[in-house]
């Protein structure tokens, strides 16, 4: 896993060793990030990490889709990577940031597969135990008054969809969907 996310994220391994020399360890994490829907599962939730100026997250999630609600039980990991695009500051205590990113992720499971079953015709399908999902969203950082158990809190809403759904759509051409977008909403909770 480690190795896995020192090849798609390089820089923050980088970024992580050069500020944890100021700040502290570097394994330790920034907040604790939980998020409901969003194709990383029900409910997922982890470790997060700010880097490049807080600028950009790096999250370390595990979703979790219970039965009643996926038809199976599905587990996944995910490496989810947000990038602030602007901060608009209100009343010197909020601020409002659009922002988008991705995220990579690996359902071990039965419900997907490595490698194509041989049920299915040659190049029908594509394998779906690891998949990328883009979005587009925004957030607020809102720090209270006195400093209690956690420094702040950051709500967020996004849109997203599965990158494979925006393939699939760009090859289609005429018979386009709307309905590969979903949504997603969660909050970080910093130390």
């Amino acid at each position: 896993m480690l190795s896995f996310f020192a090849f798609f994220c390089p820089e923050i391994v980088s970024a992580q060793i050069v500020e944890t020399e100021v700040e502290g360890k570097w394994y330790l994490p920034d907040y604790i990030k939980t998020q409901y829907a969003g194709n990383i599962g029900f409910i997922s939730f982890g470790p997060g990490y700010e880097w490049w100026k807080q600028n950009a997250q790096t999250d370390i999630l595990y979703g979790y889709v219970p039965e009643f609600e996926g038809d199976a039980t599905i587990h996944t990991f995910t490496i989810k990577n947000t990038f602030r695009l602007h901060e608009f500051c209100i009343k010197n205590r909020y601020n409002l940031s659009p922002v988008l990113g991705f995220s990579v992720s690996f359902e071990p499971g039965e419900n997907s597969y490595a490698r194509i079953p041989s049920k299915y015709p040659d190049g029908y399908y594509s394998p779906n135990n690891i998949y990328g999902c883009l979005f587009l969203g925004v957030k607020t950082n809102i720090t209270p008054k006195k400093e209690h158990y956690f420094s702040a809190v950051e709500p967020y809403f996004e849109i997203n969809t599965l990158a494979d759904y925006v393939f699939y759509n760009i090859v289609a051409q005429e018979d386009r969907e709307i309905s590969i977008l979903s949504f997603s909403f969660g909050f970080n909770l910093y130390f």
